[in-house]
């Protein structure tokens, strides 16, 4: 499970790292592919899936993730690191919502797999899920710090 994870975090750090590099999402759609299969074989042990009901699960997943990462995370964070008494008024304003903008496509597409995926999984596997991908985000955003200090 160690190199699987490893490699994990070594093809998520590298997708980051070029994804900062372009906006462009299809730049780079081998390393795309070889981070969403990753990412997969790491859910499909978390989530302990068979063959048949991981087959259902993945053309799914797939979309699901496509539009998560059309999501531009920076704008959840970007209100908590603000200094708010430097910002004016419309400044302010518009940081609020473009935040709440952000939060609402993201709960939105929450929603509509949540559905697609309760066809499939448990409520419980649907939790794990969740905090797999967040435990993988957490994984690969202290790697590229690591890998960002030690340049």
């Amino acid at each position: 499970m160690k190199p699987i994870f490893s490699s994990l975090l070594f093809v998520l750090s590298l997708f980051f790292s070029l994804n900062a590099q372009s906006q462009n999402p299809d730049r780079f759609p081998l390393l795309r592919e070889r981070m969403t299969q990753a990412k997969m074989r790491e859910i499909r042990l978390e989530l302990k899936l068979d063959q048949a009901i991981f087959e259902q699960f993945r053309p799914i997943y797939v979309k699901y993730e496509r539009e998560i990462s059309g999501i531009d995370f920076r704008n959840l964070a970007r209100l908590m690191k603000v200094d708010a008494d430097s910002l004016s008024s419309e400044e302010a304003e518009r940081l609020i919502v473009s935040q709440l903008e952000t939060a609402h496509k993201l709960i939105s597409i929450r929603e509509k797999y949540y559905k697609e995926f309760r066809t499939i999984l448990t409520p419980q596997q649907i939790i794990k899920l969740y905090q797999t991908e967040a435990e993988l985000r957490k994984k690969v955003l202290q790697e590229m710090k690591r890998r960002m200090m030690s340049r």
